[in-house]
C-alpha cells in the first residue's frame, strides 16, 4: 500500500505517477523495470517514488488495485452500478467496451499482473478486495429487488459469484481489446450472446432445463 505522503498529493499526480509505473511495468515486466525510469517519465524524483512507496513490488501491487478502481469508478459512472442488479450489469456491453478501450493501457496491465510470476496471489488479492466491493453492493441490490436468494450470506454469494465469472472476465477483457471498429456491433453481439448464456448459468446452474427433463 502507498504511504501516507503519497496519499496528501494532489490527485493528479497520482494519476500521473500511476499511468507512468503502469506504462514502464507494460513495456517491461516487473523484474526489468526500473524506478528510475517511472520517476522520469511521471516527472518526479527517483527518490520521491520511495517517500511514496517501500519499494517496487509495492508500486505494482497497488497499481493493480489503482487500474480496477479506475475502471469500476469509470463503469458506475455510465452504468450506475448503485441502481443495478447483477444480472442487469452483463447486459450492458457497450458501457463496458467504453471504458476498456478509453483505458486499454488498465487493461493490459491488470492482464500483465495476474500472471506475474511470485506476485499473482497478492496481485490477484488486491483486486479480489476492490472488486469485492462492488459484487456486495450489486448482491444487497439484487436481493431489495427480488431477484437473488435471501436465505444465503452475502459472503457466499459473493465468492460464489466471484468463482462463476473469474475466468469469463478474463476471456472478455481479451476480446473487448481485439475489438475493431469495423466490426464493434458484430463483436458485441457475440459477446453478448456469451454473457445471456453466463447469466443462464448464474440463475438455473448446469443442470438439464425442466422443459428438456
Amino acid at each position: 500500500m502507498p504511504k501516507d505522503t503519497f496519499m496528501r498529493l494532489t490527485e493528479e499526480k497520482r494519476q500521473r505517477i500511476m499511468r507512468a509505473a503502469i506504462g514502464v511495468f507494460i513495456e517491461n515486466g516487473f523484474e526489468r523495470a526500473k524506478v528510475e525510469d517511472i520517476a522520469l517519465r511521471s516527472d518526479v524524483a527517483k527518490g520521491s517514488i520511495y517517500q511514496y512507496f517501500a519499494d517496487k513490488k509495492d508500486l505494482f501491487l497497488y497499481c493493480a488495485q489503482w487500474g480496477l478502481e479506475v475502471f469500476m469508478e469509470k463503469l458506475d459512472a455510465r452504468m450506475h452500478l448503485s441502481d443495478m442488479d447483477i444480472f442487469f450489469y452483463f447486459q450492458d456491453t457497450l458501457s463496458k467496451t467504453e471504458v476498456l478501450q478509453e483505458e486499454h493501457d488498465l487493461a493490459v496491465f491488470l492482464q500483465i499482473a495476474v500472471k506475474e510470476p511470485g506476485l499473482m496471489d497478492e496481485s490477484i488479492k488486491g483486486m479480489y478486495n476492490i472488486g469485492d466491493i462492488y459484487i456486495k453492493k450489486l448482491l444487497q441490490n439484487s436481493k431489495s429487488k427480488g431477484v437473488v436468494r435471501t436465505d444465503i450470506d452475502d459472503d457466499i454469494l459473493t465468492e460464489y459469484f466471484a468463482a462463476v465469472v473469474e475466468r469469463f472476465k478474463m476471456r472478455w477483457v481479451k476480446r473487448y481489446l481485439d475489438f475493431t471498429k469495423d466490426n464493434t456491433g458484430q463483436q458485441l453481439n457475440a459477446v453478448e450472446g456469451e454473457l445471456t448464456q453466463m447469466v443462464e448459468l448464474l440463475k438455473n446452474g448446469m443442470g438439464e432445463p425442466a422443459a428438456a427433463q
